[in-house]
């Protein structure tokens, strides 16, 4: 009987149900302290050399198992759509109730948009002054060798999820500058305690087939150690190979000052959205499976309830009245009982939690008739106000790193006499990536009496540029190979993509 009585759910508690059984919930996801904690220690040399300090990294490496890995795990579960706290836990206690886990991917679209906009389009490098063009050649080239508008693409996606991005340095077996992405859930930067904050060593962290497969990279040093369990750390020294860069040879991207990702502090919204809709699609799955009340005096009628549940399988209820003890006619009635939906309530609070969303994470809804209430051109910016103020931010932190990865390649470029890079000389342009009608301005600008050369016409249409057509063009004419080869400045076919 107590055990029949502990299945009885509270009418007016549809989600929640039993009492005891509600304390276990767990609706926010909350990270700990430690989660987002940068490692700091006083030089590489103390850290990997004494006892003290190779009992700092083995709590460094602790702490990035047990607390900040499951934190990146999380953002990466909403940057892929599969919703950690959704998915996770006990929703419904009914076992013949509904229990949809609808997953919105909220954290991706969020990551993406930012990473579109900000990066969608390429860095453009140059310099303060003009300097020798050698080396704008070299980045060029180190540039296409790499994909680098994917590859920074990619960075700044995985700052957008995780807070921070990776890339790691080297040369290849052909004696080329390869910089490669890392993922963020395998490694993390040790810094200095001095004001300046200076990475000393990068650990890198991948497991294959459950085992940890360390790599410490020092200013000078690459240390691989001997497979170990990430629930056992043993560091047992492998191999100690030296390496030219003079800096350690990975360059950590951050998003912003507290290495936070675009949507970590709007988690709880997204998790009552997923809630929200997840409950409205429970109420309308379960409203098909309405309580049928019956009324009367069934011991007249005779129908208990076994009789009564097979009439109901059959969806027939034959219900006949009888007389009482005391002659009166006695009735007999059945209907059906549904649960009300509140169908304006409900839209109006997935509304505003999903306007929420966008207001802090500072992404434009699109969808808002507010927003798409103007044509103005200038209007549409300020309502991206909170974007671009975004932008600006990410853009310094990224042209931080910029410098760094043309530092880094300078330095080995100085060991093996290549062209070296002056980093501090740098520039990097950041081009939004946001539809503009430039051939209205360039239309009004004409009629206002100005002109513009056919080289501007070119470079704005989008189907050609002005070197390609007028290549095209001197052959069409009959220009000779090497005419055709001045005109185009001895470009090759890879150059005249990237026009």
């Amino acid at each position: 009987m107590e055990e029949q009585q502990e299945e009885i759910l509270k009418v007016n508690e549809f989600e929640r149900g039993i009492d005891t059984v509600v304390r276990t919930r767990n609706d926010n996801v909350i990270f700990a302290d430690l989660a987002n904690e940068p490692f700091r220690y006083s030089s590489s040399n103390d850290l990997l050399e004494t006892d003290k300090g190779r009992k700092a990294l083995r709590d460094m490496l602790s702490v990035f198992f047990d607390y900040q890995r499951p934190r990146l795990q999380v953002l990466a579960s909403y940057a892929r759509g599969a919703n950690h706290n959704i998915l996770s836990g006990q929703r419904r206690l009914d076992k013949e109730k509904a229990d949809y886990r609808v997953r919105h991917k909220w954290g991706g679209y969020i990551s993406s948009f930012v990473t579109n906009y900000i990066i969608g389009r390429p860095v453009s490098v140059g310099m303060i002054e003009q300097g020798d063009q050698k080396q704008l050649s070299a980045i060029s080239d180190i540039e296409w060798q790499n994909d680098i508008n994917a590859l920074n693409a990619d960075l700044a996606f995985d700052a957008s999820v995780y807070g921070r991005a990776f890339e790691y340095h080297f040369r290849d077996k052909d004696s080329v500058d390869r910089v490669v992405l890392i993922d963020p859930l395998e490694m993390f930067v040790i810094r200095d305690q001095t004001v300046e904050q200076n990475v000393i060593a990068a650990v890198h962290l991948p497991v294959y087939d459950g085992k940890v497969h360390m790599t410490i990279y020092t200013t000078d040093r690459v240390l691989t150690y001997k497979p170990f369990s990430p629930n056992s750390v043993r560091l047992v020294l492998e191999t100690d190979n030296k390496h030219e860069y003079k800096d350690v040879p990975v360059v950590e991207w951050w998003n912003n000052r507290f290495r936070m990702g675009d949507y970590e502090s709007e988690i709880s919204l997204i998790d009552a959205y997923d809630a929200g809709q997840s409950d409205t699609a429970n109420y309308m799955s379960d409203l098909n499976d309405a309580m049928l009340v019956i009324k009367g005096d069934l011991d007249a009628i005779g129908l208990d309830a076994v009789t009564s549940a097979k009439l109901k399988e059959a969806n027939i209820m034959l219900l006949q009245s009888g007389v009482s003890t005391t002659g009166q006619q006695t009735s007999a009635d059945a209907d059906y009982i549904y649960k009300q939906y509140d169908v304006q309530g409900t839209e109006a609070y997935k509304n505003r939690l999903a306007n929420d969303i966008h207001r802090f994470s500072r992404i434009p809804n699109l969808d808002d008739d507010r927003f798409n209430s103007t044509a103005s051109g200038i209007a549409l910016l300020y309502k991206m106000i909170g974007l671009e103020q975004v932008r600006k931010d990410k853009e310094n932190y990224f042209t931080k790193a910029l410098r760094r990865r043309y530092e880094l390649i300078s330095n080995i470029h100085k060991v093996i006499n290549a062209p070296v890079i002056d980093a501090d000389k740098l520039t990097f342009t950041f081009h939004p990536n946001i539809p503009q009608d430039v051939w209205t301005e360039i239309k009004a600008y004409i009629e206002a009496g100005g002109e513009v050369s056919q080289e501007t016409l070119m470079e704005n249409a989008t189907f050609t540029n002005y070197k390609t057509e007028q290549e095209r063009l001197l052959k069409q004419h009959g220009g000779s190979d090497e005419e055709i080869r001045q005109m185009v400045g001895g470009r090759d076919d890879r150059q005249a993509d990237n026009q």
